[in-house]
C-alpha cells in the first residue's frame, strides 16, 4: 500500500447534508476512504476495487481505466460519480459517446431506481452509498478527514529512487517508445524498396504521412490519416514542385482540401466542438505550407542536415523548419520531429543520429493524458520530449492496463 502525501487531507463538510457535493464523493473514491462493504448496488451486487482509475479532469468520465471485480466478472473501464443518479441524464451524458466506457456509476442517492443507460445502449450498475451510510454521520466525517488509504506508487518515486533515478527510468522508456515507432517505419521502407521504389521517394512518403498524421493530433488524427492515404507525397509533389513558392502553397492546399472531402466519406464523423486552429482545414493549411517548403528538394534532403545539428545538441533549426507561423507552432513541430521525421531517418539506417537528435528535443506542449505522472513527480524531474514519451509508454503499457504498481516508477 502506498499512502497519500500528507497534504492530501481534505475539507470536511457536515455529512450527510445538502452541502455534500460531488467533490466530496470524488474525495471518497479517489482516496478509497470508505469500507469495502459500502460499495454495492441496491440489489446487493458488491464490488471490490482493484484499481480505482485515473482522475484526469476536463470533459468525460471522472476516473478512467478502473479495474473493479464483482463475484462474477472483472470490470475494466471508467467510473462516473454523481450525488444523484439522475444527474447523469441531467448533464446529458446519456447522449455522449465519451461515456460509453463507463462500467460503474457511483452515486450517493439513487433517485431513479434503474441501472444507468449509456449512449451506446449498454446499461451499467449503480453503486449507492446512501443506502449503507444513512445514520452514520459521524463515521462518514471520520472517513473524510483520514489520510487516503491508497495512492499511486509513482507519487513516492522521487523519494525512493531520487529525481535522477526517475528521470533515467523515463529516458529508458522514452527510448523504447521511439524504437517501437521506428520499427514499423523500417518495415514499411523495406516493403517499398522491394517494389522497386527509390529509397529517397519512399522515405519522403513515410515522412509526409507521419507529418500529416501529427497535424491531426488532438482530435483529427484518423481523418488526416485518410487524407495522407488519398494524397501520397509523390502525387502531391508532382503537382506543385514546378511552381513558385506562393503558388506551390496555394496548389498544395487546394489539393489537400479535395482529398479531405474524399476522406470525410470514408471516416465516421464524430461531432465535437473544436477550436478554429484544430479544425482539419486549419491543420491542412499548415501541412500545405510544409509541402510547399519541402517540395523543391524533398523532405529528408531538406531536414537531414538539420537533424545532424540536432544530434549535436542544437535542435532549434530543425524545429523551426517544421514550424508554420500562425498555424502550427513549435510544440507541434517537436511532435512532427519526434513521431514522423526522426523515425524515418532511423529507418534509413541512421539510427545513432536519429536517437541523438531525439534525445536533444525540448518538451513540447505537456500532454493532458499523462498529467497524473507529472503530478506524481512533483516538478522535481526535468522533462523533455524523450521523457514525456516515456510517460506515454507508462500510460499505454501500465496506467491503462491495470498495471499500477508494476511499472518502473513503482
Amino acid at each position: 500500500m502506498t499512502l497519500a502525501p500528507a497534504d492530501s487531507r481534505i475539507r470536511v463538510s457536515p455529512f450527510p447534508s445538502p452541502s455534500f457535493s460531488e467533490a466530496d464523493l470524488v474525495s471518497l473514491w479517489e482516496g478509497q476512504r470508505f469500507p469495502k462493504e459500502a460499495l454495492q448496488t441496491r440489489e446487493g451486487l458488491r464490488f471490490r476495487v482493484i484499481y480505482r482509475g485515473r482522475r484526469i479532469g476536463g470533459p468525460g468520465p471522472d476516473f478512467r481505466d478502473a479495474v473493479i471485480a464483482t463475484r462474477e466478472e472483472l470490470l475494466r473501464g471508467d467510473v462516473e460519480l454523481h450525488v444523484r443518479s439522475s444527474d447523469f441524464r441531467r448533464h446529458g451524458h446519456q447522449r455522449d459517446p465519451a461515456y460509453d466506457g463507463v462500467v460503474l456509476h457511483l452515486v450517493f442517492r439513487h433517485d431513479e431506481g434503474v441501472d444507468t443507460e449509456l449512449a451506446c445502449g449498454r446499461r451499467v450498475p449503480v453503486a449507492v452509498l446512501a443506502d449503507w451510510v444513512e445514520g452514520r454521520t459521524g463515521e462518514i466525517e471520520r472517513w473524510l478527514v483520514q489520510p487516503a488509504q491508497w495512492w499511486e506508487p509513482c507519487y513516492s518515486a522521487v523519494e525512493r529512487i531520487g529525481a535522477g533515478g526517475a528521470g533515467a527510468a523515463l529516458d529508458r522508456l522514452g527510448d523504447m517508445r521511439f524504437r517501437a515507432r521506428t520499427a514499423p517505419a523500417r518495415r514499411a521502407l523495406r516493403a517499398a524498396l522491394d517494389t522497386g521504389e527509390a529509397e529517397g521517394e519512399a522515405a519522403d512518403g513515410l515522412a509526409w504521412a507521419g507529418m500529416v498524421e501529427a497535424m491531426g493530433y488532438g482530435g483529427q488524427r484518423e481523418l488526416l490519416n485518410a487524407v495522407a492515404e488519398r494524397l501520397p507525397w509523390t502525387d502531391l509533389r508532382a503537382r506543385v514542385a514546378g511552381a513558385g513558392a506562393r503558388e506551390r502553397r496555394r496548389q498544395a492546399l487546394a489539393t489537400l482540401l479535395v482529398a479531405l472531402e474524399g476522406a470525410r466519406l470514408s471516416v465516421p464523423i464524430v461531432l465535437r466542438p473544436l477550436r478554429p486552429g484544430n479544425r482539419p482545414e486549419s491543420r491542412l493549411k499548415a501541412a500545405a505550407a510544409l509541402a510547399s517548403r519541402f517540395a523543391p528538394c524533398g523532405i529528408l534532403a531538406s531536414l537531414a542536415p538539420l537533424a545532424a545539428e540536432a544530434a549535436g545538441g542544437r535542435p532549434s533549426r530543425l524545429i523551426t523548419a517544421l514550424t508554420v507561423a500562425d498555424l502550427s507552432g513549435r510544440a507541434r513541430a517537436v511532435e512532427i520531429v519526434t513521431n514522423a521525421v526522426l523515425p524515418v531517418i532511423a529507418a534509413t539506417g541512421d539510427d545513432a543520429l536519429a536517437e541523438a537528435a531525439y534525445r536533444a528535443l525540448p518538451l513540447p506542449a505537456p500532454y493532458g493524458a499523462v498529467k497524473h505522472i507529472r503530478a506524481a513527480l512533483g516538478g522535481k524531474v526535468p522533462l523533455n520530449a524523450r521523457r514525456q514519451q516515456g510517460m506515454l509508454y507508462l500510460l499505454k503499457q501500465y496506467c491503462t492496463q491495470g498495471g499500477c504498481g508494476k511499472c518502473a516508477l513503482s
